[in-house]
């Protein structure tokens, strides 16, 4: 695979033009993660259990607002009440450790918070999730490796994808994942993600449909292009931002990166603000604050800025216990009741 830019485990939101040979390898975890230094930086030696509930609140909620793990100095408590109502704060964190499946929690309220942060993925690193983005070169061949998915779209021209004993033409507006070892060919302009240490299942799709088909925050709307195939793998998504769209400033636990397919706007981070355009690629590390905005509808469509998003992992999908052939299957009585209530809460 020839490289002509390199950017190795990058720390901060960052967004590129489209360039032939353009690889951002972040298959290790970089000196620390935002979990490592709060880890660090988190201490509640200057409080103890005759603290005050109010004083105790304050201080988890700084330490996260300055770690940037909640939006304001309040979020901590305004979250405990939203999830389990309002009350003491032992009861509400006897309440959320309980939500959260663990019904024998520790005593005192200092130590049901680290708990709790440990939980949340707060006082405890997350998993890391090998990743590499790679532009392909035009006209050159960009060799894919085993053990590995590799997740991609197809911005402009024609590429060819040789899987094994097959090859299939890929043009402009279709997508693809490939479980295995592949090679990209062709003069046509493509990105492709690569999933280290996960082989998941060979898809090809498209064209990116103009608009789509779950609600997303702000008026927004995603549409689910490559599936988890279980609960928890990883999945590549169509994301549209309609006209005048101030999306509120949020967070994602793990990376996110992809590429602009349509349309023009902004992602504004604590770093800067960032313009947005068709071909530029963009890569967001792990709990980095963002927001996207779009002003005037140039496309034609719905949709004022459409990107396509790599995640890394998801707590989505099916599992052993719960998907369509083990739900839809009945040889008790039960398995109807059962099926029926799902059916209900879906139609709710």
């Amino acid at each position: 695979m020839k490289q002509i830019s390199t950017i190795i485990d990058p720390q901060d939101f960052l967004v590129e033009d489209y360039q032939p040979g353009l690889t951002i390898d972040f298959k290790d975890n970089g000196d620390f993660s935002k979990n490592q230094k709060f880890e660090r930086l988190f201490s509640l030696d200057s409080i103890t259990e005759a603290n005050s509930d109010s004083e105790i609140e304050k201080a988890v909620g700084s330490s996260l607002f300055k770690l940037e793990l909640a939006e304001s100095f309040s979020d901590f408590k305004a979250s405990l009440n939203k999830f389990v109502g309002t009350g003491t704060l032992d009861w509400q964190l006897q309440q959320t450790l309980r939500e959260l499946g663990i019904f024998e929690a520790p005593f005192g309220r200092l130590k049901k918070i680290k708990l709790l942060l440990e939980q949340v993925g707060c006082l405890k690193e997350r998993k890391h999730y090998p990743v590499r983005l790679y532009c392909h070169i035009p006209g050159e061949t960009t060799f894919l490796e085993d053990c590995a998915t590799h997740f991609g779209y197809v911005m402009e021209g024609e590429c060819v994808i040789v899987d094994k004993d097959r090859k299939v033409p890929f043009v402009e507006g279709m997508y693809f994942s490939i479980a295995g070892e592949c090679e990209i060919q062709g003069n046509g302009l493509c990105e492709v993600i690569t999933r280290f240490e996960y082989v998941g299942i060979t898809h090809f799709g498209g064209k990116v449909e103009p608009w789509g088909r779950l609600n997303y925050i702000d008026g927004c709307t995603d549409t689910i292009l490559v599936h988890p195939s279980k609960k928890g793998d990883p999945c590549y998504n169509a994301l549209y931002f309609p006209e005048s769209i101030e999306q509120t400033q949020h967070v994602h636990p793990s990376l996110r990166c992809g590429l602009v397919i349509a349309g023009e706007g902004v992602c504004k981070t604590p770093f800067g603000d960032f313009n947005l355009s068709k071909g530029k690629i963009f890569f967001l590390p792990p709990e980095t604050y963002h927001s996207f905005h779009t002003y005037e509808n140039k496309t034609g469509n719905q949709s004022a800025l459409t990107v396509v998003a790599f995640h890394p992992d998801s707590d989505f999908g099916p599992t052993d216990e719960d998907h369509p052939m083990v739900n839809r299957t009945y040889f008790k009585f039960v398995h109807r009741l059962m099926s029926s209530a799902r059916t209900i809460q879906l139609n709710c």
